[in-house]
């Protein structure tokens, strides 16, 4: 019988809503997401807000780098400028206004820290600082981080030994169990067209946890619930995707076919 995965929204339900939103999210806990992916940066003044980029060009009515402005700058610009529906006027959202929400919806969180091309330590720090806000809410068993950058994650995983930490990848890993366990990690987060059989069956194997995510075209020549159908036969853990209300729906009908059988 296939597992029965959790669903993160990845940045919020973001098919449907302004990403890295409080809007998104709360979106992507409506349609049942059990929890969210999100990316965090830092303001000018030391702010942990959510947005994907290190600009804010592609996702708001202003312009430069995250770390150039203030929060209170930043606080007065549009999120949710040019996209369909009732999503004009959307905010950056505050790390801490998140974890209320995960709090208040009971709600799983990924942190993605951005610093895969980062040569000094701004981005570590980021990631303690997070951190340390995670073990003061005790949020340790809702809350875990990942990376593209697997040496930030190790040195995380010494640092705070305590939260869970996963190794984001878009191709399969050598000898995942011996790999993972140079930085620590608890899970690794795969690409869908890095999951194999073999990658499934090493992390099985090194207990690690599996935590997918869908990829768009024209990365992937599957659609969507393609997708989505494909980690969920896998066996993951979870599946990071952008359409919450997609997967829970696959997920529903793939638990009834095996019912039948």
């Amino acid at each position: 019988m296939t597992a029965t995965p959790l669903i993160l929204g990845h940045r919020g339900a973001m098919a449907y809503a302004p990403e890295n939103t409080l809007e998104a999210y709360e979106l992507g806990a409506d349609q049942g997401a059990g929890g969210m992916e999100i990316d965090i940066h830092a303001t000018r003044d030391g702010m942990i807000v959510a947005i994907h980029d290190d600009t804010i060009d592609r996702t708001s009515n202003g312009t430069g780098r995250v770390s150039e402005h203030l929060f209170d700058e930043l606080r007065r610009l549009d999120f949710g400028t040019g996209l369909p529906g009732d999503f004009a006027g959307a905010r950056i959202p505050t790390l801490d206004e998140i974890f209320d929400l995960v709090e208040r919806r009971d709600l799983v969180l990924n942190i993605e820290v951005k610093d895969i091309y980062r040569h000094d330590d701004s981005y570590g720090e980021l990631a303690r600082r997070a951190a340390d806000e995670v073990l003061r809410r005790g949020l340790v068993e809702q809350v875990f981080f990942s990376s593209f950058n697997h040496t930030s994650m190790a040195e995380l995983k010494l640092s705070h030994p305590d939260v869970r930490t996963g190794l984001l990848h878009m191709m399969s890993l050598h000898e995942i169990g011996n790999y993972a366990a140079t930085t620590g990690a608890d899970a690794i987060h795969p690409a869908h067209l890095a999951l194999t059989p073999e990658t499934m069956r090493q992390a099985r194997a090194a207990n690690l946890a599996v935590n997918a995510w869908t990829m768009p075209a024209p990365f992937s020549s599957r659609s969507e619930a393609e997708q989505i159908d494909d980690l969920i036969a896998a066996g993951v853990d979870s599946i990071i995707t952008n359409t919450p209300d997609i997967a829970v729906v696959r997920r529903a009908a793939l638990a009834k076919v095996e019912a039948l059988v």
